[in-house]
């Protein structure tokens, strides 16, 4: 027996072997084919030196290849006949498959024997699970489900009977938990591997955790660009000058969705998805652009909500005007400005606001500038589109971080569609995870806000931003380990 945990992942052919293990290996560049025999070599995939997975080629002849082997049930080292078979058909067409498949169960590895529970169970399967019996290797046998036809009754009263341990794995739909439990039922069917596999168990649920704590980061540097974002133009005058702003307006958007594109694409590599693609790929994850009417009117906070954020930010507006004036406004400045924050809010609702041009005239001090409306703010000696300082805006950028998340943290690697969400199933993934931001504790939304404002006028501190990292990772943390109910 291997000191490593290792096993040898064998069934029928198209039965979902390379799926299992693409989804146990995270790696969804694992050969998956829908024609027969694809898996002709066997492809190995560790995590280090705490377990191993060989990917096989399907059973070939597995009712002549158990008419050579039956005398292993008398035999002291069964699997001295196995190497014997291996030795003797080595090269030989009739038992190519079987060969390969052997010899890794040969030099010591478990078995892992996957079937499809959509298919009917058959005479030949039979003889499959009877030459993994003789082997004496220690296995189980994983029932997974290519169809909508329902076998796996039948299965698991044969599989019972030849396997120290049956469990059902939907290779396509498995979570982050579902790859931990299968692991730990490995670590059951040989006591001498034990340690190493519950090793490998608290490895990965440090590793997930990890990955939890940068895509939080990663999210909270996003929100730091995005909302501390200008473009700049020098000034024009006359037909051009409307023409300018727009392009300006144009820029800023252009700009603001390539940095959430790659803040996309970074918490796509966090979990090593190769096949979901970002931002302005071939295949975005999202069919709806980030200024879209779809993603302003279905993510985000809802009206009542936006009037308390609108609320929370004029007031740290207003606040820093009090500062500037040593308290001689009476703290009239965070009044005024929570007023203006909530009539704003309240205005716009979920609507989309434009994205403003500030015009080149003498500025007004910053504190008393912000708050009057973007449209009547003072700019310097350029045309300055940015921050964007609509309430809702940082909710959306963070909804749709969110489900980026959401949805690949808990997409199996054996998949291999291309995925493209709309904003109305990111709306229900994120309501069905209870990530979306309208569902987020009124305090978390509360500490957010106070941050958003700060980071618009550069002024954030690093306890505000920890803050924001802190509050993201507890609603990450609410999703768990468990798959959502996700779009496809």
């Amino acid at each position: 027996m291997n000191e490593t945990p290792t096993f040898a992942v064998v069934g029928a052919v198209n039965h979902g072997k390379s799926s299992v293990i693409s989804t146990l290996a995270e790696n969804d560049q694992v050969r998956v084919s829908a024609m027969p025999g694809e898996t002709v070599d066997c492809q190995r995939f560790s995590l280090g030196e705490l377990f191993v997975f060989f990917d096989t080629p399907g059973f070939q002849n597995a009712r002549e290849a158990l008419a050579e082997l039956r005398a292993a049930a008398q035999a002291r080292e069964p699997l001295a006949l196995f190497a014997d078979f291996v030795a003797r058909h080595r090269g030989e067409p009739d038992f190519d498959a079987e060969c390969r498949l052997f010899e890794p169960v040969v030099g010591g590895a478990g078995i892992v024997y996957v079937v499809d529970g959509s298919r009917p169970l058959l005479d030949l399967h039979l003889a499959e699970m009877e030459l993994l019996r003789l082997t004496g290797a220690p296995r189980m046998a994983l029932i997974n489900r290519t169809g909508r036809d329902d076998h796996v009754a039948d299965w698991k009263r044969r599989l019972g009977m030849h396997f120290n341990a049956v469990r059902q794995f939907d290779a396509h739909h498995a979570s982050f938990a579902d790859r931990i439990e299968l692991l730990e039922t490995l670590a059951g069917i040989e006591q001498g591997w034990k340690p190493r596999l519950m090793q490998a168990v608290a490895v990965l649920r440090q590793d997930w955790a990890g990955r939890l704590d940068e895509a939080a980061e990663l999210i909270v540097q996003l929100l730091a660009d995005v909302l501390q974002h200008r473009e700049t133009a020098p000034p024009a005058e006359g037909p051009e000058a409307e023409a300018v702003a727009e392009q300006l307006r144009q820029r800023f958007m252009a700009a603001i969705a390539a940095r959430e594109a790659r803040a996309h694409a970074a918490l796509i590599a966090l979990f090593g998805h190769r096949r979901v693609k970002a931002g302005a790929a071939t295949e975005p994850l999202f069919a709806d652009g980030l200024f879209s009417e779809d993603t302003w009117s279905l993510l985000g906070l809802d009206a009542r909500q936006l009037l308390a954020a609108g609320a929370a930010a004029g007031a740290v507006v207003g606040a820093g005007a009090d500062a500037m004036t040593a308290g001689a406004t009476l703290l009239a400045g965070s009044a005024i400005g929570a007023a203006v924050g909530a009539a704003g809010a309240l205005m716009l609702g979920k609507r989309r606001p434009e994205i403003a041009v500030r015009l080149p005239r003498g500025p007004l001090p910053e504190p008393l500038s912000m708050l009057l409306p973007s449209q009547l703010r003072l700019g310097g000696a350029s045309l300055v589109v940015g921050p964007y300082a609509a309430p809702n805006f940082p909710w959306i950028v963070l909804d749709r971080a969110v489900g980026t998340l959401a949805y690949v943290m808990h997409r199996a690697h054996a998949r291999r569609d291309e995925v493209t969400l709309g904003a109305g199933q990111l709306q229900s993934l994120l309501a069905d995870t209870g990530l979306a931001s309208a569902q987020w504790p009124e305090a978390a939304r509360r500490s957010c806000e106070q941050a958003f404002a700060r980071l618009r006028r550069d002024r954030l501190e690093p306890q505000d931003r920890e803050a924001l990292r802190a509050a993201i990772r507890a609603q990450i943390d609410r999703l768990g380990e468990r798959r959502p109910d996700a779009p496809g």
